[in-house]
């Protein structure tokens, strides 16, 4: 088995600024040698009738991104503007890759979204609307399958490369903060990577797999939740190793992006073992 990642192109998915997990796993794959790949959400010529403070947003976010990317990654790593509850621009992004001769090896699926969540306030499950349970299963979970589809549909997708997509405990259990919405759309996320993982496996010895992570405040997403800063308290204290750090979840899943692997189908735990816990 190779011990390292030369050779290989990665698709990070999910940075927004220096706080973001999907930051520290981009260089732990880096420092393994991979070629980088990174998209974050941007204004592109797919948005159309934008008010004043959405365009304002979307230039913001776009130049957090390629700033950070900039100064933590290097001037040689690829950017590209991706919002994916857009097809076409999604479609947009794997036309560049494939008009580059880019193939992809390794895929980070670290995209999440849900309305329900404001000012640190989540919202009762039956206060739920419609259109907020979409958009959370839209950009929490579908958009794992809409991205993968577009590069398998134009072959861009190298045979026995690897794809991870983060998730968390509340996929499948009442967890001590409020998570309710999205953690239905981790659900899922979860559901489809064991899906893709059989057709994948069977068709282009393609692995896909879950992750799910400790309680973790240092990013946007997760200082945004509701009693999460307890919660990580509370589960450092009971896991049997304590919380797992960012570093080993870029471990974790630079292990999986590594060739030769035989593992597929898995949710797995970096959280300390906290997942053991009646």
């Amino acid at each position: 088995m190779n011990f390292n990642l030369a050779g290989r192109t990665v698709i990070i998915t999910g940075i927004t600024d220096s706080s973001s997990l999907a930051l520290v796993i981009a260089k732990e794959c880096k420092q393994l040698g991979a070629k980088l790949i990174c998209t974050g959400l941007g204004k592109t010529e797919f948005h159309q009738n934008l008010s004043e403070a959405g365009q304002s947003f979307l230039e913001r976010t776009y130049s957090d991104f390629t700033n950070t990317v900039k100064v933590e990654l290097g001037d040689d790593t690829i950017v590209y503007p991706l919002d994916v509850t857009i097809q076409a621009n999604i479609d947009s992004f794997a036309d560049f890759l494939k008009l580059n001769q880019i193939k992809i090896h390794s895929v980070l699926h670290s995209i999440a979204m849900d309305k329900t969540i404001r000012q640190g306030k989540v919202k009762p499950i039956m206060t739920i609307t419609r259109e907020e349970f979409m958009d959370a299963m839209n950009v929490s979970a579908f958009s794992l399958l809409a991205l993968t589809q577009s590069l398998y549909q134009r072959d861009i997708l190298a045979d026995e490369g690897s794809i991870v997509a983060l998730s968390y405990l509340g996929a499948e259990r009442i967890v001590s903060h409020p998570y309710k919405n999205i953690g239905i759309a981790k659900s899922a996320l979860e559901r489809l990577v064991k899906e893709m993982a059989m057709e994948l496996g069977k068709e282009k010895q393609i692995q896909v797999n879950a992750i799910r992570f400790s309680p973790y405040r240092a990013s946007k997403a997760g200082s945004a939740i509701e009693g999460l800063e307890e919660a990580e308290s509370n589960c450092h204290l009971l896991s049997p190793l304590g919380n797992a750090s960012a570093k080993d979840l870029a471990e974790e899943v630079a292990y999986l992006f590594r060739p030769g692997n035989r593992i597929t189908g898995e949710i797995r735990h970096v959280d300390g073992g906290y997942h053991i816990r009646g």
